[in-house]
């Protein structure tokens, strides 16, 4: 009958390391500490201290030795690996060197306790991570040993620019971190592989690549992260494991090339996707108006007095900016002068205009290009002609405007392919034939033209 081959049998006693790395520690700051005892009733104790420091350690350090080889490596492993030799050959001349007590025995505790007080850190680092022993610090011991205060709770997404959130690096980078890096990092790296940098990342270990860009479903990273939390292989063993968002984003983030460039689309990342980002990180992809991105400073209130006295209505579009949205008072009547002194005093400002049925032709209408963050344009009733609709092609950010009632024809479909974002276009009641519009919605399907018509229906009666 053949036994079966104990293959991992060092592994097997290299993990009693944590069992009886305490057992010197005890010891030998015991014995540390009897040193300075008055007398010299305390001599017997202070050897049996030492012999059993030295034997524990001698203990420890062979487990931990052995414990190593499946460690992978790194920095922080080879320190505490020679610090904890270091410390077992230590207390054994600790039980010589400090026979006879006295000065020299106590100098060589403190050295002794140093040297294990360092090895057990770095011990420390390898367990629970390199900041474990500052991460719930007070700032200023943070700040005191170099370790800046975790804020990776809280981002204020108001102040990222949307259209540039690299999604390795916001979110896959922070998660390896805070659950990978401790076991494949810069001191230690189980498995050959490492995890505090992209490139390693890339690099991989002893299991081959981490990950198959285009192909998360052959990805070793997106199948450990998802095993069960019982078994072995799961990752990360301890600890929480990865969240539902967390997986997602990986999988998708494999799935689009796994470029740690990647920005996150607006427009292409899937629904479903922004919905976590929403829920989970707060951040919310959804597409924003232009009002809500457009930075202006407030009028000063004077200003506003000033406007409000000349037959102005205001109403402020933003929490604390300044975009305005402005028409005539109920009932007022605005001319071409009250018109540029608007956009002499608030050209920046003005976002959304409403003119409607006010008594203004093309000459007074001539100052709306000055409005260079118009948005919204109503302009229903106004005596305008295709002369108007020519210059508002100058205005990057309309995306509406309204001309219901007003004298323009189907020549200003020659000038709307000019206009840079406008999507939605109203011309009901116009001289503008709901054939050319059909038209050139068909050859401009970006914007949507409102005739008031049906399609298929026959043409509405038109203003004459």
């Amino acid at each position: 009958m053949q036994l079966p081959v104990l293959a991992d049998f060092s592994l097997f006693v290299g993990r009693f390391h944590p069992l009886v790395v305490h057992l010197p520690i005890g010891f030998l700051l015991l014995a540390v500490v009897l040193e300075w005892w008055p007398g010299r009733t305390a001599r017997p104790a202070v050897r049996i201290a030492w012999t059993l420091g030295a034997v524990s350690a001698t203990v420890a350090a062979v487990c931990g030795w052995l414990l190593a080889a499946e460690s992978g490596g790194g920095d922080t492993l080879f320190w505490h690996r020679w610090l904890g030799v270091s410390v077992a050959a230590l207390s054994m001349g600790g039980i010589f060197v400090t026979s006879r007590g006295g000065r020299l025995a106590k100098a060589y505790g403190i050295v002794v306790a140093a040297v294990l007080g360092l090895a057990g850190h770095l011990g420390g680092s390898l367990t629970h991570g390199e900041d474990y022993l500052y991460q719930h610090a007070p700032a200023v011991v943070q700040r005191l040993v170099g370790h800046a205060p975790d804020s990776s709770g809280y981002r204020d997404w108001s102040q990222t620019d949307l259209d540039s959130i690299a999604l390795y690096a916001t979110f896959l980078q922070p998660a390896l971190e805070e659950s990978c890096v401790r076991c494949h990092g810069a001191g230690e790296q189980r498995g050959g592989l490492r995890l505090d940098a992209p490139r390693f990342a890339y690099a991989g270990g002893d299991d081959g690549p981490l990950f198959v860009a285009g192909e998360p479903l052959r990805s070793h990273w997106v199948e450990r992260v998802t095993l069960p939390r019982d078994d072995v292989k799961a990752m990360p063993p301890g600890g929480d494991p990865w969240t539902y968002t967390q997986v997602e984003l990986l999988r998708y983030w494999i799935a689009e090339g796994a470029d740690t460039n990647f920005v996150l689309d607006l427009n292409e990342t899937p629904e479903d996707l922004k919905v976590l980002l929403r829920r989970d990180y707060g951040l919310d992809l959804r597409p924003r108006r232009f009002v809500e991105t457009v930075e202006v400073l407030p009028l000063p209130e004077a200003t506003m007095d000033d406007l409000r006295s000349m037959g102005w209505q205001l109403a402020v579009l933003q929490p604390d900016g300044g975009a305005l949205e402005v028409q005539p008072k109920p009932g007022g009547r605005i001319s071409g002068d009250d018109l540029r002194q608007l956009a002499a005093l608030a050209a920046e400002q003005v976002v959304y205009l409403n003119l409607d049925d006010q008594p203004l032709d093309d000459a007074d209408l001539a100052p709306l290009p000055r409005f260079t963050n118009l948005n919204r344009l109503r302009l229903n009733g106004t005596r305008l002609t295709n002369v108007t609709v020519e210059l508002l092609a100058e205005l990057a950010h309309l995306e509406s405007l309204n001309l219901y009632r007003t004298r323009v024809d189907d020549g200003i479909f020659q000038h709307l392919p000019a206009y840079p974002s406008l999507e939605r276009l109203y011309l009901w009641q116009t001289h503008a034939s709901s054939e050319a519009a059909a038209t050139f919605a068909s050859s401009h399907p970006r914007i949507t033209v409102e005739t008031g018509v049906p399609a298929g229906a026959p043409p509405a009666s038109q203003t004459k």
